[in-house]
């Protein structure tokens, strides 16, 4: 073996063991949520715990954690949240009950999307903080 093929073989060795083998990130359970009195507080459903005013371009960008997972962020903070084989950019703007561990709340924009969605298993991945 040439001595060029040796060291590229070394150089191939080195990055795979310097390269991360699992992307960071959370198995959660996903549901679902709507603004709408049924699925939130009673008084001003279309506000989050952030004091966020929801708009229509907030459904499907939008999450909701449990605290276990609420204490490691702060609301602003971005992730990738990947439900089957779709990826979607989220940011965590709204809590959820402490009864609920492990669980990722998504805004949808009615009861109907909610209930079709229904309870799904994901990954969450944080993207970027905001300081």
């Amino acid at each position: 073996m040439s001595l060029l093929l040796k060291r590229l073989a070394l150089a191939v060795c080195v990055l795979s063991v310097a390269l991360p083998v699992q992307v960071y990130g959370f198995q959660v359970r996903v549901s679902a949520y709507a603004a709408d009195p049924r699925c939130t507080k009673r008084i001003n459903p279309d506000i989050t715990a952030s004091e966020h005013r929801i708009k229509r371009q907030d459904y499907y960008r939008l999450i909701a954690l449990s605290p276990d997972l609420a204490r490691r962020f702060r609301f602003g903070d971005r992730f990738r949240l990947q439900i089957n084989h779709k990826v979607y950019n989220v940011r965590y703007q709204d809590k959820m009950p402490k009864s609920k561990p492990g669980r990722v709340d998504f805004l949808l924009p009615s009861i109907r999307s909610c209930k079709k969605f229904g309870i799904k298993e994901a990954i969450l991945t944080p993207v970027k903080r905001r300081w």
